[in-house]
């Protein structure tokens, strides 16, 4: 029997790797009501600096988001690196999301991604995993490692906002 590799749309890929970071003190119910949210991803990852709605209902797959941001490795001479993405299922049981970028200037080809919530015994987990071509301006590892540094930012981002609510009330 062949093994076939992992594939996007039928074609072999040659990346993938997962990310996963500890949010102390939330249950994953707490961390999804706050990250399961399509289009707020730039309140969760601090390069973002806007992440909003361009076609279809949030959360609905097959809309679509534009994000954009400071960090762009593959052109640094562009001040914005922003890409659209397309939401290709939304799990809320699962806590999770899969989407694909369709359109780009941070060098991606083919990028499917999924972000997921899971359980911790000290609270949640935050999985953000994906499936690509090789990325212009990154090695794998060093992606990987940008991937690792992103989530643990946003498993603080969602500390730092849950203690904060906690306070207030």
């Amino acid at each position: 029997m062949d093994i076939i590799p992992p594939q996007i749309n039928g074609e072999p890929i040659k990346w993938e790797g997962k990310a996963t970071a500890k949010a102390v003190g939330l249950t994953p119910d707490q961390a999804w009501t706050l990250l399961g949210d399509f289009c707020n991803l730039h309140k969760w990852v601090r390069s973002i600096s806007t992440c909003h709605l361009l076609e279809g209902s949030n959360n609905q797959p097959g809309c679509i988001r534009y994000c954009a941001g400071s960090i762009n490795r593959a052109d640094p001479t562009q001040p914005v690196g922003w890409a659209k993405e397309r939401l290709l299922k939304f799990d809320s049981v699962d806590r999770s999301y899969s989407y694909e970028i369709t359109k780009t200037n941070k060098g991606f080809g083919r990028y499917e991604a999924t972000l997921r919530v899971a359980m911790d015994p000290d609270g949640c987990l935050i999985e953000w995993s994906f499936r690509s071509d090789p990325v212009k301006g990154w090695t794998q590892d060093a992606f990987i490692s940008f991937l690792e540094k992103l989530t643990c930012g946003v498993a603080k981002r969602l500390e730092e906002e849950i203690y904060n609510i906690g306070d207030a009330e």
